[in-house]
């Protein structure tokens, strides 16, 4: 949510806009859960590599303010040149998209696989295991998606909500390196 609001600030918020940021959006979840599911069977910790993608996902909130700016006038300096082509300033936007949200949702698409990881090393239950963790893991974007969408924003605008996600990332990492533990029997 923080991320479109963002880009909207620089695309507009045409459906086109949109759509290409969410588009980004997707793109990087995929990646990222993709490279980890290949990545997170040879890990001997995943929970501890789940901990440091999540404070890389709290770092990439952090920067991107200074990610906006650049994107701002690189948009600024070349949306021009297409002169009014949908065509050309929808593929200008994906880029341009792509670059900002590339990092930080390549990271976020990385998490289930690496927290499904570590729970498997924990043995037992695997079916139980792994439908609490999807079906917590699809409860708390609701809720950050609704939280972010219909309170912080208005209430404490965009850049104080990166703060805020920035934070709570850095907090899970952290509890999840701590907790972390060498692999365990597979079930």
């Amino acid at each position: 949510m923080l991320w479109l609001r963002l880009l909207a600030l620089v695309f507009g918020v045409t459906v086109w806009a949109a759509s290409t940021v969410l588009a980004s959006f997707m793109g990087g979840l995929a990646l990222g859960s993709f490279l980890a599911a290949r990545f997170a069977d040879r890990v001997r910790e995943p929970l501890r590599w789940y901990g440091i993608v999540e404070i890389g996902i709290g770092a990439s909130a952090l920067a991107s303010p200074v990610a906006l700016d650049a994107i701002e006038r690189s948009y600024v300096a070349v949306a021009p040149a297409a002169g009014g082509d949908l065509a050309a300033l929808t593929a200008l936007r994906v880029i341009l998209a792509c670059v900002m949200l590339l990092v930080p949702t390549t990271l976020m698409g990385a998490t289930l696989p690496l927290v499904t990881r570590a729970a498997l090393l924990r043995g037992g239950g695997l079916g139980e295991r792994v439908s609490l963790l999807y079906a917590t893991n699809t409860a708390g974007a609701i809720a950050g998606a609704l939280l972010a969408g219909f309170v912080l924003v208005g209430g404490v605008g965009i850049g104080t909500s990166f703060l805020i996600a920035a934070a709570l990332n850095g907090v899970v990492g952290i509890a999840a390196i701590a907790t972390a533990r060498g692999p365990r029997k597979l079930s």
